[in-house]
């Protein structure tokens, strides 16, 4: 049984073993190739995949409105989208800056909220 759940996760038994204590390895290309390539026709997987493009959608456009901003394009600001909520953490030098952020995070299509998680380089 532990075999064919393995199997299904595109890993089979080294040589010679049998089934205790032994490393696993990992199946043909090929195998991990069809096992991947498995279409999942849930409609809450659909769903979860669905946000997930959005938000990377979102998180891609965030990015580049502030790299495209000359307040902030040196400022290494992380964005995280969850949901259509981008939270960006990072350190600017002065508090404008860190409003100018969200203000630009905020702006684009798709962002629902923006969560302020910036810090200011103390002086």
């Amino acid at each position: 049984m532990l075999a064919a759940a393995l199997a299904g996760l595109g890993v089979v038994p080294a040589a010679g073993c049998g089934g205790r204590g032994e490393a696993a390895t990992p199946a043909t290309p090929a195998a991990s190739l069809r096992a991947s390539a498995e279409v999942i026709d849930d409609p809450l997987v659909t769903s979860v995949r669905s946000i997930l493009r959005k938000d990377a959608e979102v998180t891609r456009q965030v990015r580049i409105a502030l790299l495209q901003d000359a307040a902030v394009s040196r400022f290494d600001i992380e964005v995280i989208t969850l949901k259509g909520r981008a939270s960006l953490v990072g350190v600017v030098d002065h508090r404008h800056q860190a409003a100018r952020a969200l203000k630009l995070a905020g702006a684009v299509d798709g962002v629902l909220a923006v969560r302020d998680e910036l810090s200011v380089k103390p002086d």
